[in-house]
């Protein structure tokens, strides 16, 4: 991501900011959730994912041509998108509700991942029905 710094910097001035924001989605976001899926980087320390949410900010600032005191929440919501680690929050969710709901949209590796609570015991309890994560996420 950080080669696209320079490019921005010389295209800030010269599109408007719906096509800034066009350049932002296909080439920034795409690097955040998909070359490595956020689901495991993100899934560290603030102090590992501090260089990331800065350079990610830092985009958003040249592209929205905005200085560098203004705060974060505001960019995001310009462009409608979620934070680094709100955006891994979001993914784990999604993957949970395809597991709950869809499971024939997953890989078949994921049908091990968790076990129900109701496999584990017969009898009846408040959470019968929840998950219990067998793999750290």
């Amino acid at each position: 991501m950080i080669r696209y710094a320079p490019v921005f910097y010389k295209i800030r001035t010269k599109l408007t900011p719906d096509i800034r924001r066009m350049i932002y989605f296909p080439f920034v976001h795409p690097s955040l959730l998909y070359d490595r899926p956020i689901e495991i980087y993100a899934n560290t320390t603030m102090n590992h994912l501090a260089k990331l949410i800065k350079l990610n900010n830092k985009l958003l600032r040249i592209l929205q041509q905005k200085p560098s005191r203004t705060h974060t929440v505001l960019l995001y919501r310009t462009y409608h998108t979620l934070p680094v680690q709100l955006l891994h929050d979001y993914q784990i969710l999604v993957f949970m509700h395809k597991y709950v709901h869809n499971r024939h949209q997953l890989p078949s590796v994921f049908s091990a991942y968790f076990d129900e609570n109701n496999l584990i015991h017969h009898y009846n309890t408040r959470k019968k029905m929840t998950f219990i994560l067998m793999v750290l996420i």
